[in-house]
């Protein structure tokens, strides 16, 4: 079987299951950019090892994601018979480093948001006030807002519901006028728009990308509320443990931390 018989194959299994189209993009990118260099049906542990090590100077978000994909493959591939064994079984897991998230100041997002298009505007407020990621306000269909509520399809094909406050809503209902019903960001073709375009304009909007956007987001409502069981819901993570690693302390909370150690009844002079 060649190269792209047996990729021909994978999409289609992929695209009879649940997976988002976006998921499946990537997927195929990167199964599609080992299948120029391998043959997929006989590459040996040893040589994706090496097709891994050739991929060292990538992010290790990146390298994790390729991973993931050829695990995905393989094992397909293994169940399916044919191949006789999985040979990404063995590989070296990818570890990334956690770090402490960049969050996009308010006084950033509120000066673009006082120039900002009726488009732009709302792509700006779905990050930081929805706190949706990138693929999924890119993908956000007017037919998915049932008066203040936004039903989200999110990773893993999972749908939840986030409530649109009331600066949310009235951009959303702006561009609704302008545009009509549809993809609130289309593209070509009656499509959406791609989403690193969105990003781009994410970007240059404000001076900071979605990602950070939704990051600010998420902060803001743990510190106004203090529900990290709703946040979690809001952002769409699987475990609270995820949701912690978005909550950015400032100088100011981290000072107070520090302040609160110290022990009040006694009295300490420096020598």
């Amino acid at each position: 079987m060649t190269n792209d018989a047996l990729l021909s194959q994978f999409e289609l299994w992929m695209l009879s299951t649940d997976r988002l189209d976006g998921t499946i993009q990537l997927r195929m990118r990167h199964a599609r950019e080992l299948a120029r260099t391998v043959h997929l049906r006989t590459v040996s542990a040893e040589q994706l090892e090496a097709e891994l090590a050739r991929r060292r100077t990538l992010a290790p978000e990146t390298r994790k994601s390729i991973l993931a994909s050829w695990h995905l493959l393989f094992r397909w591939a293994h169940r399916r018979g044919i191949r006789r064994d999985d040979p990404t079984a063995d590989l070296p897991s990818i570890r990334v480093r956690q770090r402490v998230p960049r969050v996009a100041p308010d006084d950033d997002i509120e000066a673009a948001l006082l120039t900002a298009s009726t488009r732009d505007r709302a792509l700006v407020m779905l990050a930081r006030y929805g706190c949706l990621r990138l693929t999924e306000l890119t993908t956000l269909h007017t037919s998915a807002r049932e008066g203040d509520r936004l039903r989200i399809r999110g990773k893993g094909d999972k749908e939840r519901i986030v409530y649109a406050n009331e600066p949310l809503l009235f951009a959303l209902h702006a561009l609704e006028r302008e545009q009509g019903p549809g993809y609130y960001f289309p593209g070509r073709a009656g499509e959406h728009m791609h989403p690193m375009s969105v990003n781009k304009i994410i970007t240059r909007v404000t001076g900071w990308n979605p990602h950070s956007l939704r990051h600010a987001g998420a902060t803001a409502a743990y510190n106004a509320t203090g529900d990290l069981r709703g946040v979690q819901e809001m952002l769409g993570h699987a475990s609270l443990a995820t949701t912690q690693r978005y909550l950015h302390l400032d100088d100011d909370a981290r000072r107070r931390i520090a302040e609160a150690t110290v022990i009040r009844a006694r009295v300490w002079i420096a020598a």
